[in-house]
């Protein structure tokens, strides 16, 4: 039965002492938690005092507990950014972030929670695995990492390599890698670099999804008014070119992928605003065959937009997709199934 379960605002400035909520991330867990999460900023600059913090739903999204922080800005290092959470097999929720996006001593910062998001380890300091010799700027996907089957933790990045000798606050001209572990998170490793094309030029925000078959599709923003993907059999090396794809119009913005697998069905979804005029008509989009093609839209928001990020609850089918309106002025939540988005 095709059903919209919900749509409803999550966060704004009207209701929180922040001016912005931007960056949205989103996992669900194995228990069917709802785990939301942003940059909540002061102002709304990427560089603006900020703090990051989670909130928790055990009634699938339709309502969240208190906050719970997880890095907050100082004088030192005004900016948390960029917060990423994915799942183990064995239920762990590592969760990683950045400060001053790891440049002017910032560091790049690892957690766990092994209680569903409810308490979490003290922060320990990975940013040896990132390269930092070799780049200036660096950030976490936005959104969140994957598990694969084989119990890597997989989380895309993009950075600024020194070589290209910008400014060291400078978000481009950027590079695009995977940050993965495949110890459950005791030690992280870089995985190939990617670089920008004719047809893929400047890919910086980035997100992964595992195919039918085991390997893993990427899909990027690039600096054009379209999307750019690949396909590694492991996702952290050997991906093929990084190649645009045309059909997947985008305003250069962020957008989010998810593997759907329930009931027999296995998708790659992918959602973010389809118009290269304007951060609005946030949409979500259904590929079946592993992120070659995708067929089957349906829109979301007309009027709004932003960053975009989706996730599945695969016990039950429910698909989320967290959005921002406004630079974070609000954000949204909307939870449906699939044969809503294919009616």
């Amino acid at each position: 039965m095709a059903e919209l379960y919900y749509h409803t605002r999550v966060w704004s400035n009207e209701t929180s002492e922040y001016e912005r909520h931007r960056i949205p991330g989103m996992i669900v867990t194995k228990a069917g938690t709802v785990l939301i999460y942003n940059e909540a900023r002061r102002t709304g600059s990427d560089w603006a005092m900020m703090d990051i913090f989670l909130q928790r739903s055990g009634d699938g999204g339709r309502t969240f507990g208190e906050r719970i922080y997880l890095a907050r800005g100082t004088e030192q290092y005004h900016t948390v950014n960029n917060p990423v959470m994915a799942q183990d097999r064995d239920g762990r929720i590592h969760f990683l972030h950045c400060e001053d996006y790891s440049v002017n001593g910032g560091r790049v910062l690892y957690r766990y929670s092994d209680d569903d998001g409810v308490t979490w380890s003290d922060p320990r300091d990975i940013t040896d695995a990132t390269l930092p010799g070799y780049r200036n700027a660096f950030a976490l996907g936005p959104g969140h990492g994957i598990c694969t089957k084989d119990g890597t933790l997989l989380f895309p990045i993009w950075m600024v390599p020194k070589a290209y000798e910008r400014a060291v606050h400078d978000h481009g001209p950027s590079v695009i890698s995977v940050l993965y572990s495949k110890d459950k998170g005791e030690t992280w490793q870089m995985g190939d670099i990617m670089r920008g094309s004719p047809d893929a030029p400047t890919p910086n925000e980035t997100t992964v999804a595992e195919t039918s078959d085991g390997r893993v599709y990427l899909n990027a923003r690039i600096g054009a008014k379209y999307r750019a993907s690949a396909w590694s059999d492991n996702g952290y090396c050997y991906y093929t070119t990084l190649t645009g794809d045309h059909s997947l119009t985008d305003p250069i913005c962020f957008g989010s992928t998810a593997a759907y697998r329930y009931g027999g069905r296995h998708a790659i979804l992918f959602g973010n605003c389809d118009t290269d005029k304007a951060r609005d008509h946030v949409t979500v989009r259904v590929s079946y065959d592993d992120g070659k093609t995708f067929p089957v839209k349906k829109l979301i928001d007309e009027n709004c937009g932003g960053y975009v990020e989706i996730a599945v609850n695969n016990s039950t089918g429910v698909i989320y997709v967290l959005y921002e309106e406004q630079a974070g002025v609000n954000c949204y939540l909307t939870a449906f199934d699939l044969d809503w988005i294919t009616e």
